[in-house]
């Protein structure tokens, strides 16, 4: 069995994840996980090294978002024994906008890798700040409507 990190050198590793995602270096990202890591998003479950790589790409050079930087938010980044969670503020622009969605993440180490990460975010929200144009405006604000029934 590898070498245990430290809750700080988790909290590094993590900050260094994070530069490497904003830099949109898909190599140095990649070298956070585990062989056989699992990364669960809102896009769906990306399982072992090539399945996250393909989705790091995707996030940040392959989609019409450009992921600009993460905002520590909140908590911010906090380590307990092997596990991690990162409360942050996504900001990208789509075609022109800036957006901004909040999330968190989860992680799980072993043997000085990261073997789980899920993250959570709002992708709703962020369609609600990019979409263009009458149609796409009112389907999404539709979709929000509808969810919020009875709360307002």
């Amino acid at each position: 069995m590898g070498s245990e990190l430290s809750e700080e050198k988790i909290e590094s590793s993590i900050r260094d994840f994070i530069d490497a995602l904003e830099e949109k270096d898909v190599d140095r990202a990649l070298s956070f996980f585990a062989d056989d890591a699992t990364w669960y998003a809102p896009e769906g479950d990306f399982k072992g090294k090539d399945e996250i790589r393909r989705y790091v790409t995707w996030l940040t050079k392959g989609q019409q978002l450009d992921l600009q930087k993460f905002e520590e938010t909140g908590i911010g980044i906090l380590v307990k024994g092997n596990e991690a969670v990162y409360e942050y503020t996504g900001v990208a622009a789509f075609e022109g906008t800036r957006i901004r969605a909040p999330g968190v993440c989860i992680y799980r180490f072993k043997d000085g890798k990261c073997f789980y990460h899920r993250a959570i975010y709002d992708r709703l929200g962020g369609a609600q700040q990019g979409v263009k144009g009458w149609f796409g405006k009112r389907a999404v604000n539709a979709i929000v409507e509808n969810l919020e029934k009875g709360l307002h």
